[in-house]
């Protein structure tokens, strides 16, 4: 099994309660996982395994604030994630122009990284998904049997 580090984006805390959850699951299919509700950069970057990123949008398309610090360390010194497995939940809402940018922003940085991409990530639409909860859950169940 698997350790994965679940990296969470929260600011009105819809993301963080996803990841809690997931976090919970992925320890019920046997799994190693860790919540890293305000992630650093040793934390995420020093010998990882799998990381899950749970993260909502702000303001015009950022990365929320607790998120942001870990997003501009690994752009900055670039560490090489070539032996990294990532996951991805975005939350977002899609009568934006900027709908889970912070998301895709954290998306395409791991791509850079070099990290290896497990399944398709998942784009929860506030517009369209009705219990986000339940959709995440039915991710997690598909994602972890491709780790």
């Amino acid at each position: 099994m698997a350790e994965i580090r679940v990296v969470v984006g929260s600011t009105y805390g819809n993301a963080s309660l996803i990841a809690d959850d997931c976090t919970d699951q992925l320890k019920r299919l046997g799994h190693q996982a860790t919540l890293l509700s305000n992630p650093t950069y040793e934390q995420v970057a020093l010998n990882p395994d799998v990381i899950l990123i749970c993260t909502a949008t702000i303001g015009q398309g950022e990365v929320p604030v607790n998120l942001q610090p870990l997003y501009d360390d690994l752009s900055s010194r670039q560490p090489d994630f070539s032996g990294v497995r990532f996951g991805l939940i975005a939350l977002g809402d899609s009568s934006y122009e900027t709908f889970a940018e912070g998301g895709k922003q954290m998306n395409e940085l791991m791509h850079d990284l070099g990290a290896k991409p497990v399944g398709q990530p998942l784009f929860i639409d506030s517009c369209e998904t009705p219990d986000p909860d339940e959709a995440a859950a039915q991710w997690i169940d598909q994602w972890s049997v491709k780790l």
